[in-house]
């Protein structure tokens, strides 16, 4: 039986501090033989994540310098026109996986799965950071790893997975920011079944600033109003609509997330619950990020 084979692709800008959880938990696959490769694409200014890197070189690493601070979506379709496996298993550079991440995507696949993503989990490390729980709950709440399996629009890019040869069908990443997996998502789906497994886990390295917190939040929030205002023909998102719709659309993005974590346990509930005074806070700034989006005129997604 021939071996489907994976290609990890990895962007990375400054990314010293969690990087190297990513090398150790890769390096421990309950199947590291699936994986042909390691593409990291870096395009880091800083003089610790070069020497990490290189600590951890081996034959199936492979680094493509991009310069400087290029965008992650550049960074992985760097990293795919590189690839050789037959499926692209995408990382972020803060996103370690679980010891059977990649058997669980060779599982799928191998079963027709071609496209999808899975649960997001907190590292251990972290779980019990109010702002930690905080960004969980606003970013992550619709992949928690809980349930079964289910068709989606979209899936997260840093636990993400795609056949090579619908990749380059689908043009890849658009040059945006923020919200490119979405727009990714939206895309593909159009040609497969974009499933989310949630036992294909990663695990999150958060923000621990305040400030990086609240600034994440606003380019966001800001992305999601731009890739709207792009995507969806509908007068609710052109002019000044979105701002004067925002105060529904943030109760029903409330009242959605508050109704998904309900479905995944007290565990998290409970994490939600002390939580919610550092969430409140980035709602708010998530929103002031969506009113700069719908006052941007000159950013659009570029293919």
């Amino acid at each position: 039986m021939v071996k489907t084979m994976i290609t990890v692709i990895i962007p990375s800008f400054n990314s010293a501090s969690t990087i190297e959880h990513v090398f150790e938990k890769l390096d421990n696959q309950s199947r590291k033989d699936l994986i042909s490769e390691i593409v990291v694409v870096d395009s880091s200014n800083d003089r610790e994540t070069r020497p990490i890197i290189a600590r951890h070189g081996s034959d199936k690493i492979k680094v493509i310098d991009a310069g400087i601070g290029v965008m992650p979506a550049i960074g992985r379709n760097i990293g795919a026109a590189h690839a050789n496996g037959e499926i692209l298993a995408f990382l972020d550079a803060d996103a370690f996986p679980a010891y059977n991440w990649i058997e669980n995507i060779a599982k799928v696949y191998e079963n027709g799965c071609i496209v999808g993503g899975g649960g997001i989990n907190i590292a251990d490390f972290q779980k019990n950071n109010l702002i930690v729980l905080a960004q969980y709950y606003l970013q992550f709440n619709e992949f928690i790893s809980s349930g079964s399996k289910s068709i989606k629009k979209f899936v997260p890019s840093c636990n993400m997975f795609c056949s090579k040869e619908l990749f380059q069908k689908s043009g890849g990443f658009p040059e945006i920011r923020a919200a490119e997996d979405v727009l990714f998502g939206l895309k593909v789906s159009e040609i497969a079944n974009l499933w989310f497994i949630p036992e294909i886990v990663v695990y999150h390295i958060f923000r621990l600033e305040w400030k990086k917190f609240l600034r994440n939040q606003i380019l966001l929030g800001k992305y999601v109003s731009i890739y709207r205002k792009n995507h969806y023909d509908s007068f609710i998102y052109k002019g000044i609509m979105p701002i004067i719709f925002l105060p529904i659309f943030l109760l029903i993005k409330l009242f959605r997330i508050v109704w998904r974590i309900s479905q995944t346990g007290w565990c998290n509930i409970y994490r939600f619950i002390i939580s919610v005074p550092v969430f409140l806070v980035g709602l708010l700034f998530w929103s002031i990020g969506f009113i700069k989006g719908c006052l941007n005129n000159n950013e659009s997604p570029k293919r």
